[in-house]
């Protein structure tokens, strides 16, 4: 009997390779195909829910503005979660922006729009997905920045995994994928400890590889240089991975949902929530103006296993992160409108201090 996990990976993979070459020729017909005709599709802002019909109403104009597109997927692989079967891809889409977008002016130039998705699936079909997509750096490209602020890291093109084996298409140690997933679960539980307790589950020499605005680091400490600042800004009331400081049945408890899942399979953990955590914003961050408001984030993480940490004392393996981050109000928008009168020039790279 086939793993259903297996046959659920071959049916994504074949989706994928169907746009790996030119997406206009086979989009459509592969978009009919692995979706199931009632699909609940969740996309980033200002798009936001599709029921159905994802061609028309994303890749059609996505098309159309870049007619030469095709895909690159660096991560595939899948899993279970929360009773269901799962395949989640990470990559980027790439053509040349010869029409407008979104309100997006078009260069005439190359492009790569970084996406990652998650899809619920039963028998070979997605019913539920959940598509993110790093616009913001898409603007970054073409010299248009829509933050009032610049960007806390570095903005530069992010690669797949160093190991080239992004793609798990030969079934996995179940032993290896839980001691992966239980790695996860531990280190993110230490986020928001005054002792930085997350730090010894990090390899010395990580990369965390965040979206547009949020930037990447190297090494712990330069990831500290994120986390700590972004802590910082937030009330003591919060819902997220430890569960909810704040009251039960208040916005923030209402608002944030927590994650929709979380799987491994070998030495990848990909994780995702709509919004996956909140808290009242108490400092600016991003441009946005503090005033005790909900501040809603919606997350898809990837990593990756190197080794056992438990075993290794001088920490010389452990996770590498990939994370594409949305943050959104109350009203699910995004806060950085795409709009023309929102854009300047590209970003000049300032500190993460958070004042």
């Amino acid at each position: 009997m086939i793993d259903p996990r297996q046959a659920n990976k071959a049916a994504y993979k074949k989706y994928c390779d169907t746009l790996r070459i030119n997406a206009s020729g086979g989009l459509f017909g592969a978009c009919k195909e692995f979706h199931g005709a009632n699909a609940a599709i969740h996309v980033t802002a200002p798009i936001n829910f599709i029921s159905g019909d994802l061609y028309e109403a994303f890749y059609a104009p996505l098309l159309y503005a870049i007619p030469d597109l095709y895909r690159r997927t660096e991560l595939l692989f899948s899993g279970n979660a929360k009773g269901g079967d799962w395949v989640t891809g990470h990559g980027h889409f790439v053509g040349t922006f010869q029409k407008d977008w979104m309100g997006i002016p078009a260069t005439g130039q190359i492009v790569f729009l970084r996406f990652g998705e998650f899809h619920r699936m039963e028998d070979g079909r997605a019913l539920e997905s959940y598509l993110f997509f790093d616009i913001i750096d898409l603007m970054h490209q073409i010299g248009r920045w829509p933050l009032p602020v610049p960007s806390v890291g570095e903005e530069f093109f992010i690669p797949g995994p160093i190991t080239c084996d992004g793609l798990v298409m030969a079934q996995q140690d179940d032993a290896e994928s839980e001691k992966s997933l239980n790695m996860v679960f531990d280190m993110l539980k230490c986020l928001f400890t005054k002792d930085e307790a997350w730090r010894p589950y990090w390899h010395e020499n990580m990369m965390w590889y965040g979206p547009a605005g949020y930037g990447s680091y190297i090494g712990v400490d330069g990831f500290a240089r994120f986390q700590m600042p972004y802590e910082s800004v937030f009330d003591q009331r919060r819902k997220g991975e430890t569960g909810l400081t704040g009251e039960p049945g208040s916005d923030l408890d209402k608002v944030v949902k927590g994650h929709f899942t979380r799987f491994a399979e070998g030495n990848y953990v990909a994780s995702g929530g709509w919004p996956s955590h909140g808290s009242y914003l108490t400092k600016d961050w991003l441009g946005v103006k503090a005033s005790g408001q909900l501040f809603a984030v919606r997350v898809a993480d990837w990593w990756r296993r190197e080794g056992d940490l438990l075993v290794d004392p001088q920490h010389a393996c452990g996770l590498r992160q990939g994370i594409t981050t949305e943050v959104m109000g109350l009203d699910g928008m995004s806060f950085a409108p795409l709009s023309p009168a929102n854009h300047t020039r590209s970003p000049i790279r300032c500190s993460p201090n958070i004042e």
